[in-house]
């Protein structure tokens, strides 16, 4: 516990995956949350944002990009390199699910 802040399970609804998360609620040991890990919510997520991609006459690139992309008009364009620029631990733990 750190400044009065406790700590909530949460599963991963696809995968399977567990980890923590703070939160000021009392729960009991045995409480848990579910929810989409960084993983599964990007393979979940990504399909969606390409049809959507090509709707507006983008290419349907979503996470595949890297860390550089030219399709300034997208509207998932930030979104999009904000998960690039996340860091590679952010990474590690989603690639581990």
């Amino acid at each position: 516990m750190l400044d009065g802040k406790k700590k909530l399970r949460v599963k991963c609804m696809k995968c399977g995956k567990e980890w923590e998360k703070e939160t000021l609620v009392s729960w009991g040991p045995d409480d848990f949350t579910s929810s989409l890990c960084n993983s599964c919510f990007r393979e979940v997520i990504s399909p969606i944002i390409h049809k959507k991609q090509l709707r507006e006459g983008n290419f349907d690139c979503f996470g595949k990009a890297g860390d550089y992309c030219d399709q300034h008009q997208c509207k998932y364009r930030e979104w999009c390199l904000r998960w690039e620029k996340a860091g590679e631990e952010i990474k590690k733990v989603a690639v581990a699910c």
